[in-house]
């Protein structure tokens, strides 16, 4: 296990609550079965993950407390950046338009902005093609997740 970064790896993005209640966005490397289920039972003791700045790590197994996948839903309309969470280039701010150094109250206004602009009940009422209504939809998962990162 421990023989280096492998990058062409099959790996989904994660967040993954510790057993001291801290919550960590990886990148995780799955089975070839591609399940997240069979990654976090097999018989290895450590989990192979890269963190969003690209940096390769080992978490052990007997510290995390749950994993959640951090996937975004699949449409080829979501070809916007930043890119999906959990890999380097996932900025919650940029998806929020708020500056880093925004205040708690700031950013929560930012994400009622983003959700209210992105929800599909706004927009439902049009006769818009399906691949618009996904691509709503995903957008409000990414909101949902950048307030989650950093707000939430």
């Amino acid at each position: 296990m421990f023989n280096g970064r492998d990058d062409k790896a099959n790996r989904t993005p994660v967040f993954v609550t510790l057993a001291d209640g801290s919550v960590v966005t990886v990148s995780i490397r799955m089975p070839l079965s591609n399940r997240l289920g069979d990654a976090l039972n097999n018989g290895d003791i450590f989990l192979d993950a890269v963190s969003p700045s690209g940096q390769q790590q080992y978490i052990s197994k007997s510290m995390i407390r749950s994993v959640r996948s951090a996937n975004v839903p699949n449409t080829d309309q979501l070809d916007v950046s930043p890119s999906a969470p959990g890999t380097a280039n996932f900025d919650p701010y940029q998806v929020l338009k708020v500056a880093k150094n925004a205040s708690p109250d700031e950013i929560r206004q930012a994400y009622h902005r983003m959700a209210k602009l992105y929800h599909p009940d706004r927009i439902s009422s049009f006769d818009l093609p399906d691949e618009v209504m996904d691509y709503v939809r995903a957008m409000l998962v990414r909101i949902n997740l950048a307030f989650e990162q950093i707000g939430g």
